[in-house]
């Protein structure tokens, strides 16, 4: 039995009335074979809404459901990082339904939704069973892009070594060149994360070279080609090497004005928005915030920039206005990103940074220490 199936069982017949699995399905308005299966272990996990629609006909809400705290260390034994790892790296092949396709990429799409929403204890329980569901399918790109998921939320999680495991999973299986043009560029932010920039510049540079596109090709193609200079400019910009970074983003930029648009390509966000955001936070490592503020106002008004990346974006400005003894100004944009990305922002060590700075650099408000409390800053 998985361990969402295990806990459906216990929620179901510990509950007064009992309910039978009939019963369950009835209340939730899904298919019996559905409970059957999850509670046999023959389906690992299901779409977040089926899931979220059997949570409400047990009256508990999802995070009960999955038994997910709000951190991963503290997860049972038996879950979480010790079932993510399981499924990343498994020893023998363990017996279980082959997932539908259709199915596993509606999954998928819901694991990223979920994912750009900050809501990574979620896909901690979520993403193990898409795994597994994958890998008995002929086509190994579903695989690779469940991996892509797992990586990119470990690294949030605090795990960039297990983080590593999962993008090599995924570049040892991927089929379609684009995606992975996009599971390089995962890996080059892991590689940063683990405070590798020079790696991660190499790595970026390298794939951005060898799929450059030509005059004609497809807008997916420049969009992931320029996600690629983006990412080996962010990576430059923290190696200390500022020139490298501003030339590989003046090449992005014509990459993005020949696009004309941001787009969403594989998941990965590109287009002068994207090109602008990095700008600033190149800006911002370099330490020359006047810049940074200067470049934001290029910033397009009806950006199409994923919720996580408008946060990351707007810690950036946070932080600058902070260096520049702007404290209501920073206040005003850190509020602000706990208004509009809250589950994100527990997460992220930069944002409870630069609240640190605004308690430290100024005389705080009630406000500021509020939100300090709120995310643990001493």
């Amino acid at each position: 039995m998985s361990e969402i199936g295990q806990r459906i069982h216990e929620l179901r017949t510990e509950r007064v009335p009992r309910l039978t699995q009939h019963e369950l399905a009835e209340r939730a308005g899904v298919s019996v074979d559905v409970v059957q299966k999850l509670e046999q272990g023959r389906k690992a996990s299901a779409r977040i809404r089926t899931l979220s629609a059997i949570a409400a006909a047990l009256d508990v809400d999802l995070s009960s459901l999955l038994s997910k705290p709000t951190h991963l260390e503290t997860l049972p034994v038996d879950g979480g990082l010790l079932a993510l790892r399981r499924a990343l790296t498994p020893v023998v092949d363990e017996p279980g339904e082959q997932g539908d396709p259709e199915d596993l990429r509606a999954q998928l799409g819901e694991a990223w939704s979920a994912y750009w929403s900050g809501d990574y204890d979620l896909l901690s329980a979520f993403l193990p069973g898409i795994i597994g569901s994958s890998r008995g399918l002929p086509s190994k790109d579903l695989l690779a892009e469940a991996c892509q998921i797992a990586a990119c939320t470990l690294v949030h999680l605090g795990h960039s070594d297990l983080s590593l495991v999962a993008v090599a999973q995924a570049l040892a299986v991927v089929e379609e060149p684009l995606l992975r043009a996009a599971l390089i560029g995962t890996q080059s932010w892991v590689l940063l994360n683990q405070a590798r920039a020079a790696d991660a510049t190499v790595i970026a540079i390298r794939e951005a070279d060898e799929m450059e596109p030509r005059r004609r090709a497809p807008k997916a193609a420049i969009s992931m080609w320029g996600n690629l200079l983006v990412t080996a400019a962010t990576a430059a910009a923290r190696s200390g090497d500022d020139e490298e970074a501003q030339d590989l983003l003046q090449v992005a930029h014509g990459a993005a004005v020949r696009l004309g648009e941001d787009r969403n390509d594989y998941q990965t966000a590109f287009g002068v928005s994207q090109v602008v955001m990095q700008r600033v936070d190149v800006a911002v490592v370099a330490g020359d915030y006047v810049r940074a503020l200067d470049v934001a106002r290029d910033m397009p008004v009806d950006s199409g920039l994923p919720l996580a990346a408008r946060a990351r974006h707007q810690t950036d400005l946070a932080h600058a206005h902070v260096a520049l003894a702007h404290a209501s100004e920073a206040e005003r944009i850190l509020l602000n990103i706990e208004r509009m990305a809250p589950r994100w922002m527990r997460y992220q060590v930069f944002p409870r940074t630069v609240v640190g700075e605004l308690l430290s650099s100024h005389r705080p408000t009630t406000a500021v220490k509020s939100l300090a409390r709120r995310l643990g800053v001493e």
